[in-house]
């Protein structure tokens, strides 16, 4: 499973009629571009060499009259967004790939978001008021994310069904007292973490990639592997070896529901490896 480079820019271009970012740049086509965004809502300045978000787009585009619905910024050098930022039916948002140190707030709309790789400290801002609706966040790759006030921010989002937090420089994971209970994919690669034990608070989860952290034995609650739902555990790169896993309470309950999973979606044959551990 892991933490891939996202996919939501690919998901955008499709949906703009695009093929793989070959774009023509300068202001023409980004007139041309926004001009037809006025009529589709869709609108992907994706490898276009930015430095900032072309007036023509808050202008034309912005308001409470805005149709965008779909908007692709990434693979830019952005700093920062507009203040004046003001898309009231934006559902999907993609800023991926930019030099972006905070956001600005993004609307009650929001289903999508992915702002990884990106140099985010915070993103309590970005996120006020998108508890409603927002399903899809990712924000992998910033790595100063684990020192401000992640959690407080995420706790607010209950319909959240994927988080990604990949290499963020965490320690911790779900941290505080709230749940997320439609959450069924979190990825939390490439971070610090040395304990999880987040059942009650994401009660609907069936994936959970944690490889390259600090996990050991010890650290892998039990509640976790008894988790009904769980049938997906990548601990590829932790300091833990297959044997000491397998001695963890809860994990035969989770081995046998992986298989009993893996048997109804057809992969009787598939490699039935342990969570990506060594057998040392």
């Amino acid at each position: 499973m892991g933490c891939t480079t996202s996919t939501m820019g690919n998901d955008v271009a499709k949906m703009a009629g695009l093929g793989p970012p070959t774009n023509k740049t300068g202001s023409s086509v980004v007139r041309k571009k926004v001009e037809r965004a006025s009529k589709t809502g869709v609108l992907s300045l994706t490898e276009h060499k930015l430095e900032a978000v072309p007036k023509i787009v808050c202008e034309q585009l912005g308001g409470s009259a805005s149709r965008l619905r779909t908007l692709d910024l990434s693979r830019n050098k952005l700093d920062k967004l507009p203040e004046q930022w003001n898309f009231p039916k934006l559902t999907t948002c993609n800023l991926s790939q930019n030099r972006l140190t905070r956001l600005p707030e993004l609307g009650q709309a929001l289903k999508k978001l992915d702002a990884s790789e990106n140099r985010l400290t915070d993103v309590v801002s970005c996120l006020t008021n998108a508890e409603a609706h927002l399903e899809e966040l990712s924000l992998s790759k910033n790595p100063s994310l684990g020192t401000g006030n992640l959690w407080p921010a995420v706790a607010l989002l209950t319909r959240l069904t994927l988080l990604d937090v990949c290499g963020c420089g965490l320690r911790s994971l779900l941290d505080g007292s709230f749940s997320l209970p439609e959450l069924v994919d979190l990825r939390a690669d490439d971070n610090l973490i040395e304990a999880v034990d987040i059942a009650t608070k994401a009660p609907a989860l069936r994936r959970l990639s944690l490889a390259r952290n600090r996990l050991q034995a010890q650290g892998i609650a039990t509640s976790l592997l008894r988790l009904s739902s769980l049938s997906h555990l990548d601990l590829q790169g932790n300091p833990l070896t297959k044997r000491q896993f397998l001695d963890v309470p809860g994990c035969d309950d989770f081995l046998k529901r992986r298989e009993e999973h893996r048997k109804k979606q057809g992969g009787e044959f598939a490699e039935m490896g342990v969570c990506g551990l060594d057998d040392q």
